[in-house]
């Protein structure tokens, strides 16, 4: 057993806090700035985005690995049923993507195929940095603190989804806006839906591409992709109602399945043996 991973069992409240602080940290990275040094234009800045964000997930890739996780890049046990489980947390994503206001003809979307590239990569590096930290991190540091069994896996997933809604209430620190509690709320909701994907699949491929998909919808309008009217009532009702309906298949899911088996995919369990097995062999020398 390594050091990291003899510090994820024996002080993981610290490890925790430790990819916490990184990832805000990470995520603070003045890419903007860089990109207004050369004009501030969007692409500049979606670009300089996705390098310092890929960047910075490097190192929590690398934790990933060394806490004893690294079977999350693993795409062994992926079959259709699991596909299937995981179908109504991607529509969930999907949905948060513009259909009516589109097709509706109150928003049009306006970029060029370059500008679509590099805001794809960009919403990806969110993604990836977001769900390696939360996801590949924290979660299962929360699997190794709670309980072994099904509520073990709840609480992981419930409370890592807590704390990553919880950091966007740092969004203050740049003035107050009630869309702020908002962002907090909804992320509450993404995070819950990914760490659902994870523990299904076992790998944090997915709820990284579910990520980025709901970013890549979500932020059309915002980054200027995009122009017209988002919130239409339409808009906001069918958002809501199939939202809900998602996510209510979601809980359903959790509730009558058991994906207490992401403990061994993890070794969070032979984690436990190994360390027990060396606390034995130091009792007896």
């Amino acid at each position: 057993m390594n050091g990291l991973m003899q510090s994820a069992k024996k002080e993981t409240v610290s490890m925790i806090i430790t990819v916490l602080l990184y990832s805000i940290g990470a995520a603070s990275i003045p890419y903007i700035w860089v990109s207004n040094l050369l004009g501030g234009a969007k692409e500049w800045e979606w670009f300089f985005g996705f390098l310092a964000k890929t960047i910075a997930s490097i190192l929590l890739v690398y934790l990933i690995v060394n806490f004893g996780f690294k079977k999350l890049f693993s795409l062994k046990g992926i079959s259709v049923k699991i596909l299937i489980l995981v179908l109504p947390a991607f529509l969930v994503m999907v949905n948060n993507f513009p259909f009516l206001p589109l097709m509706s003809g109150n928003m049009s979307i306006n970029g060029t195929f370059l500008q679509t590239f590099l805001y794809a990569l960009f919403c990806l590096s969110i993604g990836i940095l977001e769900e390696t930290a939360y996801r590949g991190c924290i979660l299962p540091l929360f699997l190794i603190k709670f309980s072994k069994d099904k509520k073990g896996v709840f609480w992981s997933v419930v409370v890592s989804s807590l704390i990553f809604g919880a950091v966007h209430l740092l969004n203050l620190l740049n003035g107050f806006s009630p869309a702020v509690f908002l962002q907090m709320g909804y992320s509450f909701l993404i995070g819950a839906t990914c760490g659902f994907t994870l523990v299904v699949c076992g790998n944090i491929y997915l709820p990284i591409i579910f990520h980025a998909v709901f970013n890549f919808g979500g932020m059309l309008h915002g980054e200027g992709l995009a122009s017209g009217v988002l919130w239409t009532v339409d808009n906001i009702v069918w958002t809501a109602v199939t939202s809900v309906i998602f996510c209510v298949v979601i809980v359903l899911i959790f509730v009558k399945k058991d994906f207490s088996g992401i403990y061994s995919r993890l070794n969070i369990l032979e984690i436990e043996d190994t360390e027990i097995k060396d606390e034995s062999g130091s009792a007896k020398s």
